[in-house]
């Protein structure tokens, strides 16, 4: 569908994970069994390439999910990081209506707050948490009237997010916008679940994760259409 495409992944600001997500100060105990140590966010060294935000939700079933973002908003990778050690996923090429590539590889944590992963980029990743994220996302924190812009102010989409977390919202561009932001009780982001719905009589569900700045006025979301075709990213602000 060229919605997807033009509307919420065009729709890319200069923000990363790092910039716009938020969090609690948890400490960083780890969560029972290995996938649960990379529960967090993550970042690679200042002025390594390539750069990458990565934020780890809470384990469940010996496993979790990592999601990857490209400090330059080009590429996105969804990943499950198995207690085995092993992990498995796609990758994005955000904004270029491409297919989404499978991704294998392993993972490692050879030191405290440290990450490594094999088979995401050629060679591998190393990454330093910058936060645990193990305190409890505030629901009322999502609530609010948030927007995005690209194209000098062209394209935008905006979103009203009710204190339930119920969310309703537009786009410049003809597509509605319906779903909720549900907080996590384990960490300190939100569970998304968008549809949109656009003018051309396309629909796509978008399911993923939200963080919020510690400002409160930043908001990001990274997520995939339910069979994981499509990848998006978008940083809304109030």
């Amino acid at each position: 569908m060229q919605h997807k495409y033009t509307v919420l992944s065009s729709l890319l600001l200069a923000c990363t994970l790092t910039a716009c997500g938020g969090g609690g100060d948890g400490d960083a105990t780890a969560t029972p069994g290995p996938a649960g140590q990379v529960q967090g966010r993550w970042v690679t060294a200042a002025g390594s390439a390539p750069s990458y935000t990565a934020v780890g939700v809470p384990a469940s079933n010996s496993s979790t999910a990592l999601w990857l973002l490209a400090n330059d908003a080009s590429r996105l990778v969804k990943l499950t990081v198995q207690d085995s050690g092993a992990l498995a996923g796609k990758a994005y090429a955000l904004g270029q209506g491409t297919p989404a590539t499978a991704v294998t590889g392993a993972w490692s944590a050879p030191a405290a707050k440290s990450l490594s992963l094999s088979g995401v980029v050629n060679g591998s990743l190393a990454l330093a948490q910058t936060d645990a994220l193990t305190a409890a996302a505030v629901q009322t924190d999502a609530a609010g009237a948030w927007k995005a812009t690209a194209g000098g102010n062209a394209q935008s989409v905006t979103w009203t997010v009710a204190d339930s977390g119920a969310l309703t919202g537009s786009s410049t561009t003809g597509c509605t916008y319906q779903g909720n932001l549900t907080a996590m009780s384990n960490a300190s982001a939100y569970t998304a679940a968008v549809k949109e719905s656009c003018s051309d009589g396309t629909s796509t569900q978008y399911n993923g994760i939200a963080t919020i700045n510690p400002a409160r006025n930043a908001l990001s979301m990274v997520a995939t259409s339910p069979d994981e075709s499509v990848g998006v990213a978008l940083f809304l602000s109030k």
